[in-house]
This record gives C-alpha cells, structure tokens and sequence, in this order.
C-alpha cells in the first residue's frame, strides 16, 4: 500500500496532541490535589482558631459575670454605708447649688447629701428658662435700674449678687420678678461657697443650644470667680449636657441617682483640685489635678 506524506505528518500531529493533553489533564490532576490539600489545611487552621476564641470568649464571659456581681455586692454595700462612707467630709465647706433646667428638681437629694456629710448648702437656685426673653430683659432694665440686654447680662448679675453683700435682697428681688428660684440661701454664708454642683438639662430637644445660651455663661462666670464646680445627671439622662461640661473642663458624675456617684460627688467636693469624669460612661475623659 502506497501512503502518502500527508498520512505522515497527520499522525505524528495527532500523536503530540495527545501527548500534550495527557501532559496538561496529569498536571491539572496533581494542582487541583495540591490545592484540596492546601483549602483542607486552611479550614482546619480556621477550625483550630475558632475553638480557642470560643474558649477565651467562654472565660471573658465568665470573667465579665463575676465582675458584675462584685460590682453589685459593692453597689449594695455604698447604698446601705453611704452615711457612714461620707460622715464629716465636708465639714467647713460651703456648697451651692444651681439648676439650670425647670423641668426637673434634684436638687433636694443634693443638699441631703451635702448636710449628711456635714457640709453647709450656701445657696439652692434654680436659674428659669426666660432669662433670655426680652420682655424679661426689659421689665429686668427697668425694676432694677440697671441695663440688660442678654442672658449673659442675667447670669453676670446673679453670680455677682451672690459674691455681694446686698446679693441676698438682689436675689430675692430676682424670684419676685420671676427669673429665679430659691430653694435655700443661708443668709450668713451665701456668699462663703468655694465650690457649685450644676444640674443641667437631663433630656429633651435642642439641649446643645439652651447649654450654649445658659449653661456654659453660667460655669464661665463662675469660672472667672475661680469656683469648683461638678455637674451631675442621674444615669437615665441624656448624656449630652455632661460631654459639653467635660468639653470645658468640668467634673461630671453621669450616676448621682447611685451611691457610688453620691460617694464621688461628695469626694470631688472635699478635694476640689481634680477634674474628671466619673460614672457609667466615664471613660471619655482621665482625671487630672486642677492645680
């Protein structure tokens, strides 16, 4: 039989053909071996990190759960001793007490504390919403014969009376006009306070601008008289008010509803040189020395 060179070269094509796939289809054999070896190695890799975080998580847990009962026993143990814990640590100081906010009064729990620790409430007010009004400022300009044109001018002549020695009648003349609120006012040591606990706005709309048009002029006056000052929430507020106070420089206590925050309240009061935040949320600011 007569064969061509076409035959030839055809089956020396083929036979390289084959040869070529049976190399790549043994190649991808081997890869797609090595990479189920490789993903299997991986996976078990995964499974071993996963049971070790399980275990830690397991004992952080439990950690956790220990520590919340300590905390507890400890919160029971400030509320029943809290008399005992503050006795006498505030004998000789002068306290008084602002309240910038109408809609809520606190302030009963504060002088209780104050006097249990033997302390001396100074003064007791509550500074109202319409300071700024200028049917308030007007009727202010023309009883009291003296110029206002802003709250700021208000805040400036209540903190003054309370440095003067007529500040007793000015402050009274003040309720009379309906601008404040006095709960208490020694009438021998109003004007001896060396430190001021604030109650702001606990919740409610627009809380950064009342702090801005009452708050802040209230701690920068009396700021410039070089008080102590602490403001204090009950721990169900809103924090806002207290992270503003903090923006300037003030000590907070964001749990004074708690025995804990009476018992930091009234150690802040007793020092007087440190500013910090302390409470549930007291993580945002480290305390430093005043001086």
């Amino acid at each position: 039989m007569n064969i061509n060179m076409k035959y030839y070269i055809v089956t020396i094509c083929a036979i390289f053909i084959a040869l070529g796939v049976g190399i790549l289809v043994g190649f991808n054999l081997n890869y797609d071996e090595a990479l189920a070896k490789q993903q299997s190695e991986v996976l078990e890799s995964f499974n071993t990190e996963f049971d070790d975080l399980k275990s830690k998580n397991k004992k952080l847990q439990s950690e956790i759960e220990n520590s919340n009962g300590n905390l507890d026993t400890l919160k029971s143990y400030v509320d029943k001793n809290l008399n005992v814990l503050t006795a006498n640590e505030l004998t000789d100081k002068n306290i008084g007490i602002i309240l910038t906010s109408e809609n809520h009064d606190y302030s009963e729990q504060l002088e209780n504390l104050i006097k249990n620790a033997n302390g001396t409430v100074s003064f007791n007010i509550v500074i109202k919403d319409n300071i700024g009004e200028k049917d308030k400022l007007s009727q202010l300009s023309k009883d009291l014969n003296k110029q206002f044109k802003s709250s700021k001018d208000v805040i400036d002549y209540i903190v003054d009376a309370l440095e003067s020695p007529k500040g007793y009648d000015e402050l009274y003349s003040l309720q009379d006009l309906d601008i404040i609120k006095i709960n208490e006012i020694d009438q021998k040591k109003y004007q001896d306070y060396d430190s001021v606990v604030l109650l702001g706005e606990l919740n409610g709309d627009n809380i950064k601008t009342k702090f801005n048009e009452k708050e802040k002029l209230v701690l920068g006056k009396l700021k410039e008289e070089d008080k102590y000052l602490v403001a204090v929430s009950p721990s169900d507020s809103d924090d806002t008010v207290l992270k503003l106070y903090m923006q300037n420089n003030i000590s907070t206590i964001d749990n004074i509803n708690e025995g804990i925050g009476k018992v930091s309240l009234v150690n802040l009061l007793k020092n007087q040189n440190i500013v910090g935040s302390y409470g549930i949320n007291a993580k945002e600011l480290i305390a430093y020395d005043k001086n």
